[in-house]
């Protein structure tokens, strides 16, 4: 046991002097395993935070029906029966053009310029609470009331959540896709760096194995070499994505107060971390094992 400790001990001594002996060169690998980490865990920040705004949304599906400006009372009442008569249709509101008018010009503030119309310009409109928000239902709902001549519009207030999901949902996709190119990236930059430092102590690869050194003892310390780098490499990305959200979460909170909202950018949580650390650990030492293996084949032939 002591043995087995003594001998990671030295590896992880030359590791660490393979590190000191080149620190340029180590600060820009790192710096290049920081940004391949840093890309996708960024992406899957922002679609976290997105999905926590998602989560935020009123659950209740609304939606506005908007009347012709010359429908009349037989049109309204015609529509009020078909909304009766759908059955996911919770509850409705009639909105009269002239109720609207006085809203508007009691939120406005323009009430010289409203009363100076020739007309009301303001439509009838019902307000509508549903009991179903899904697609298919609401597209459903559309269709049949577009269909009478008398709605004009038909607007669903979750409408512009479907689309921040769809958003969400592309944005998983394109997270994925670029984990996967940049980790496939970063086992071929690992392997890459352990074949440099190969070729740098070949002389003394070759020294220790005509005094009996085993691939084993060879191979341990690019083993420590690519654990390291992955480590620090994960802490690097960590901070670059950290950095970024400290000046993203300025302006996000100044655009969410203007809608009214309250809404902050959050790092990755432990979990997320945890998994980045254990991916990147695992590329690394793929990376690693690859390039020994196959150097020390050359050397042995």
């Amino acid at each position: 046991m002591r043995h087995w400790l003594r001998l990671h001990r030295l590896a992880l001594g030359s590791t660490l002097r393979l590190f000191a002996a080149n620190p340029l060169a180590s600060s820009l690998n790192l710096l290049v395993v920081g940004i391949a980490v840093a890309l996708p865990l960024g992406l899957y920040t922002l679609v976290t935070n997105l999905q926590t705004l998602a989560g935020r949304l009123p659950s209740d599906p609304q939606a506005s029906v908007f009347l012709k400006t010359d429908a009349n009372g037989a049109d309204e009442g015609r529509v009020e029966t078909l909304l009766k008569q759908n059955d996911i249709v919770a509850s409705y509101h009639r909105i009269g053009r002239d109720e609207a008018l006085h809203e508007l010009e009691k939120s406005s503030g323009m009430g010289g310029l409203v009363a100076g119309l020739p007309n009301n310009p303001l439509p009838d409109t019902f307000s509508l609470m549903l009991r179903d928000g899904s697609p298919d239902a609401l597209d459903k709902l559309a269709n049949q009331l577009k269909a009478d001549p008398a709605v004009d519009e038909v607007q669903m207030d979750a409408d512009w959540a479907r689309r921040l999901a769809a958003i969400v949902s592309l944005g998983r996709e394109t997270t994925t896709t670029v984990a996967a190119v940049l980790g496939a990236g970063l086992l071929l930059i690992t392997a890459n760096m352990i074949r440099l430092q190969i070729l740098t102590r070949r002389d003394e690869i070759e020294v220790s194995k005509l005094i009996g050194a085993t691939d084993s003892f060879i191979r341990r310390p690019f083993l420590y070499f690519a654990i390291m780098q992955g480590i620090l490499g994960s802490l690097v990305g960590l901070g670059v994505v950290a950095i970024a959200l400290s000046r993203l979460s300025g302006p996000v909170g100044k655009l969410a107060m203007l809608y009214g909202e309250q809404f902050s950018l959050s790092l990755p949580d432990a979990t997320a971390g945890a998994a980045t650390l254990a991916v990147v650990l695992l590329l690394s030492l793929i990376g690693a094992t690859l390039s020994v293996r196959r150097h020390l084949r050359v050397l042995d032939a």
